[in-house]
């Protein structure tokens, strides 16, 4: 089996894809001549049981494999879920599967991922119950996706996936939007111009596909009336609530904890920020204030990222 760090991107993408090339590169690898390389990057065809023994290797180098030995184990497969879900589709797949994006991604939730699974399997829920696990400041959703993937269906409801990025419900995602179709394929009207000339035509419908559905939501956290209009949406005689937040940057931690605060169906918040917020704060003197709580921007506020 060959490495396929060594390899350029393109031909990993070849890889990871199960795909086999027939356009010659000149790529080196370990010892090798470009000529054996070659050889080995146009006739190597990963299965998938190859391919989670890849994502296997790479993960057990993290240290943090030996704090969570039951989930690192589990992850190799759950991503192997997502390459099988998109098989077919090779420019979805490469826009979605980076390895080390992913890898990242998963490592540094994987203290996230284990409680809320700990949670979810140990409690016991009332009759017809379900948790709704919110997931704020998503970007493209990789915790939500894993977590899909992972926890029991018969005791999570739903995902739903918040961030700012989203296009709105029933429109063409812009350039400058996070594009959903690996959550829900294509969003296809029902009229003339949604017929066989569209180029998303062939792409599958996802969204039935997910153990446990996933559902986004556009919402900007830093604007009070589109968050009043989330709890009331999401959080409003909804059941049991799981709320994760990772990777929140500046003063959306803020936000983030103030949500648990109002809102006593969060059985479970999770948060882990991202950076700590701007200058700005400090040079308009403002004090920041939670519930109860308050002190001064200053305390907190650093220039830069």
């Amino acid at each position: 089996m060959i490495d396929p760090l060594a390899l350029d991107r393109e031909c990993s993408d070849e890889i990871f894809n199960g795909q086999n090339s027939t356009t010659p590169r000149s790529t080196k690898m370990d010892g090798n001549t470009e000529d054996e390389s070659n050889e080995k990057s146009t006739s190597t065809c990963w299965t998938d049981d190859e391919f989670e023994s890849f994502l296997r290797k790479e993960l057990q180098k993290d240290p943090l494999s030996k704090e969570y030995p039951d989930l690192f184990a589990a992850a190799p497969k759950l991503i192997c879920k997502w390459r099988q879900r998109y098989r077919g589709n090779p420019s979805l797949w490469k826009r979605l599967f980076q390895k080390d994006r992913v890898m990242k991604e998963f490592i540094e939730a994987s203290p996230i991922i284990d409680s809320v699974q700990r949670l979810v399997i140990s409690t016991e829920l009332k009759k017809g119950e379900k948790f709704t696990i919110i997931d704020l400041a998503c970007g493209r959703g990789y915790l939500s996706m894993l977590l899909s993937e992972l926890l029991p269906p018969e005791k999570v409801d739903k995902f739903v996936l918040v961030d700012k990025q989203w296009p709105m419900h029933k429109t063409t995602p812009e350039p400058h939007h996070i594009s959903w179709t690996h959550i829900y394929g294509p969003f296809l009207e029902n009229n003339e111009n949604s017929e066989e000339d569209n180029d998303q035509s062939t792409i599958p419908c996802y969204y039935e596909t997910w153990p446990i559905r996933l559902n986004t939501s556009k919402v900007n956290l830093k604007s009070s009336k589109e968050i009043k209009n989330m709890e009331r949406r999401l959080f409003t005689d909804k059941g049991p609530i799981i709320l994760v937040a990772i990777h929140l940057c500046g003063t959306l931690s803020l936000k983030a904890v103030d949500l648990f605060n109002n809102n006593p169906e969060i059985r479970f918040f999770c948060l882990k920020p991202c950076c700590l917020p701007g200058m700005i704060h400090a040079k308009r003197d403002e004090i920041f204030h939670l519930g109860e709580h308050s002190f001064d921007s200053k305390l907190v506020c650093v220039a830069g990222k």
